[in-house]
């Protein structure tokens, strides 16, 4: 039986579940809801999430939300390829990476930049952009220290740490070039060029035919 994925375009917690079900080759029906209808958050979703957030995967009965609990349950599911190490020593790094995107680079990234660039609300918020800003270019700056020694954030092959942050800074890269991002002199619209380690970084993973499918279908012509 197909997994039932329920999701958003664009939604960084949706996607990296995506890119881990095509990074293993599952099946799965697709489930994509509009937002701009609110369809996350009619009776019928609310029964999945009471959150009435995406991702959400339905695996015949049982019901999981949160992306990195998905992340697992689908590792524990199918751990080849392994997304989570198969040493000890390996899942404990990848878990570690995780955590360390997800309490120390995202709450920046997302909250601080990305969500007021794409709601337009970015000037009417002062000096908390650029602070905001400011914290974006340390936590990069950690990622391109890491990227120097290795291809990939938790190692030489790609892993759940990979996955967790790639659709946060493909968000933050997209948000950094539009214009009152350029006009605040924010400093990420040029982040493949300020960051070489990362952009290669990027380069490997936008080559993997999982990430193909998994691109948010509305950036395409946007």
């Amino acid at each position: 039986m197909a997994y039932e994925f329920y999701w958003i375009s664009g939604s960084p917690n949706a996607w990296r579940v995506m890119l881990a079900l095509e990074i293993k080759g599952l099946s799965y029906v697709s489930h994509r809801l509009d937002p701009g209808k609110r369809e996350h958050k009619t009776p019928e979703f609310i029964a999945l999430n009471p959150h009435g957030k995406v991702p959400v995967l339905k695996d015949g009965d049982f019901v999981i939300y949160e992306s990195i609990a998905i992340l697992a349950y689908l590792e524990q599911k199918h751990p080849q390829p392994a997304l989570f190490g198969r040493t000890p020593e390996e899942t404990g790094h990848i878990w570690q990476r995780v955590f360390e995107v997800m309490n120390h680079a995202r709450d920046s990234i997302n909250n601080g930049v990305v969500r007021p660039l794409i709601r337009g609300q970015a000037k009417q918020s002062g000096d908390a952009i650029k602070t905001a800003a400011r914290n974006v270019q340390d936590a990069l700056k950690w990622v391109e220290a890491i990227l120097a020694d290795t291809h990939y954030l938790a190692g030489n092959t790609i892993s759940a740490a990979d996955v967790t942050f790639v659709p946060i800074i493909q968000g933050l890269i997209r948000a950094g070039r539009r214009d009152d991002a350029v006009e605040l002199k924010l400093g990420l619209d040029d982040i493949h060029n300020v960051y070489p380690h990362i952009a290669k970084w990027l380069g490997r993973i936008e080559a993997l035919p999982a990430y193909e499918k998994a691109y948010p279908p509305h950036w395409r012509n946007a």
